[in-house]
């Protein structure tokens, strides 16, 4: 999608979502927009919950691994700011398929603040 024309329907769903007291599950790779238009925020990994957490929370102290290599891919347009480390994959990456009668074990989350919640690690 050009970025002109998600900019604009990004604004008309946070127009639609302040006149209307609207909730919306957005899903997206896109963490720049996350950062944007979010409150809360719950990252995936193959499936599964990694992270979960207020905004402030998971752009400021990201704790799982996954998340931190997520954010650390982000575009960086402020000058300021372009020498924020790249947190690479090592070793190889699992294949996120899988056969339905054997799915992973959940993994549970521990609280490391009252609004930031963090799986084990990979």
């Amino acid at each position: 999608m050009d970025v002109s024309i998600q900019a604009k329907i990004l604004n008309l769903l946070m127009e639609l979502q302040q006149k209307y007291k609207l909730a919306f599950l957005f899903i997206t790779h896109d963490m720049a927009v996350v950062e944007k238009i979010s409150h809360r925020v719950a990252v995936l990994y193959l499936g599964q919950f990694v992270e979960y957490g207020t905004r402030k929370a998971i752009f400021e102290n990201p704790q799982h691994s996954y998340t931190q290599k997520l954010l650390s891919a982000v575009p960086v347009a402020d000058p300021t700011q372009v020498d924020r480390a790249f947190v690479p994959f090592e070793g190889e990456i699992p294949s996120p398929i899988r056969e339905v009668t054997n799915p992973p074990p959940a993994k549970k989350l521990n609280a490391i603040s009252e609004h930031h919640w963090v799986a084990e690690s990979i």
